[in-house]
C-alpha cells in the first residue's frame, strides 16, 4: 500500500502500513532469556575455540580450557576460562587475541599465561583442565 505524501494517516491505515506484529512487543521469560543467554555463550565458545585453535597452530602455542567450557556446561552467567601456553614471545599476543575474540563474540573470559600462573592454581584445575586439538 503505497502512503501519500502531505496528508496524514489514520491509526488503523498506518497500523496495515507498518504490521500488527513489528507493534506487539515480544514478552520473554526470565528463564528463556538465560536460555538464549546461555545457547550464545555455548556457541561464541565454539567459535572462540576454533579461531584460537588456528592462532595456536599457526604460533607454536598450546592452550587449554577449564571449567564449564571444558565439561560443555556452560550457563547464562559462565564465562570462557583458558590457560595459554606460547613461546614467552607470543604470550602478550596470545592473550590478547583470545580476549580480543571473546570480547567480539560477547563473551566474558578469564585468560591466563600458563608461564605465570601458579603451581597451586595449575593442580587446582588440571583434572578438568583440556587441551584443545
Amino acid at each position: 500500500m503505497a502512503v501519500p505524501t502531505g496528508r496524514a494517516i489514520p491509526f488503523v491505515e498506518a497500523m496495515e502500513i507498518i504490521g500488527r506484529a513489528e507493534m506487539t512487543p515480544e514478552i520473554v521469560t526470565v528463564s528463556e532469556r538465560k536460555a538464549r543467554e546461555a545457547a550464545h555463550r555455548r556457541s561464541a565458545a565454539r567459535e572462540v575455540m576454533a579461531l584460537v585453535r588456528e592462532f595456536a597452530v599457526s604460533h607454536r602455542g598450546r592452550r587449554y580450557v577449564f571449567g564449564s567450557v571444558a565439561e560443555d556446561r556452560m550457563k547464562y552467567d559462565s564465562d570462557f576460562d583458558v590457560v595459554v601456553d606460547f613461546p614467552p614471545d607470543m604470550e602478550t599476543e596470545a592473550a590478547e587475541f583470545v580476549e580480543n575474540a571473546n570480547q567480539r563474540l560477547d563473551l566474558p573470559c578469564d585468560v591466563n599465561l600458563k608461564s605465570r600462573a601458579t603451581d597451586k592454581f595449575l593442580d587446582r584445575i588440571r583434572d578438568q583442565m583440556v587441551i584443545l586439538p
